[in-house]
């Protein structure tokens, strides 16, 4: 009897330990992250305010927390343009459609460098086309020094010196383009070719910052400029997409051990 309760002492022992060291596996796998949170109501109160410089409608703009498909599930600017008034529609009670603009990442992110920012521009409308100027745009962050944008292409850049072309977003059409800057690029000492060798954003380096200098914005110009047809007349616009990055708890990489290292 005293033999198999010391087996029995034994064998729990042996499995305490090698929960223990599961547990603390589960502890070292941790992953920290950040999560990217863009300024709404910054990005809504411009807008608006650009609308009615031109004497158009404030509420043609909504910043949605969540945009459908094909974007992705994070917030968004919807601008829905209104139809102009015509013996066809007299009251201008319906619309031409609208555009969506968003900038990514946002919500959670590994603490990693974020290595460049992906825009998508989806065009809904029925008679417009949406040009958006990188040349015009800019890229700022923690101490607001603008840096010029370079829009990512397959064999870029020989000169980064040489204007850019603007890209031009048709009817029921989305644009999908990779952004960073100047400095991130550097040229091959042998082939003299320019290569993308720096993140755009570091964000070991950013978090060591007070919060209020987490910061980073991208100013997107855009205008919506009417293909035929009378009525339209040009709209332009300087989107403000401002982020802050703010520290998450670290979580298990296998999210079902969550719960458990919490307790």
């Amino acid at each position: 009897m005293e033999i198999d309760l010391l087996l029995l002492t034994i064998y729990f022992i042996c499995v305490g330990y090698v929960i223990y060291q599961m547990a603390q596996s589960v502890v070292d796998e941790l992953e920290d992250q950040v999560k990217v949170i863009p300024d709404q109501e910054t990005l809504n109160a411009s807008v608006r305010d650009q609308l009615a410089r031109q004497g158009l409608d404030p509420e043609m703009v909504e910043v949605v927390a969540v945009a459908p498909p094909p974007l992705r599930p994070a917030g968004a600017l919807k601008l829905t343009v209104p139809r102009p008034k015509t013996p066809q529609h007299p009251a201008g009670t319906d619309n031409a459609g609208q555009m969506m603009v968003q900038v990514l990442p946002q919500g959670p992110y590994p603490l990693q460098p974020i290595k460049q920012l992906t825009v998508q521009v989806l065009n809904q409308t029925q008679n417009l086309q949406i040009s958006v100027d990188w040349d015009r745009s800019s890229f700022t962050r923690m101490n607001n020094q603008t840096r010029r944008v370079i829009r990512q292409i397959p064999g870029l850049h020989q000169d980064l010196s040489l204007p850019q072309v603007a890209s031009v977003v048709n009817p029921n059409q989305i644009l999908n383009v990779a952004l960073t800057i100047e400095e991130t690029f550097s040229r091959d000492a042998t082939t003299q070719v320019l290569q993308n060798t720096s993140p755009l954003i570091d964000i070991n380096q950013l978090m060591a910052f007070p919060p209020t200098m987490r910061v980073y914005a991208l100013d997107l110009v855009v205008q919506l400029i009417p293909v035929t047809g009378r009525g339209f007349r040009p709209i332009m616009l300087l989107l403000p997409f401002r982020f802050r990055v703010e520290s998450l708890p670290a979580t298990p990489r296998i999210p079902y051990l969550a719960k458990l290292v919490r307790r």
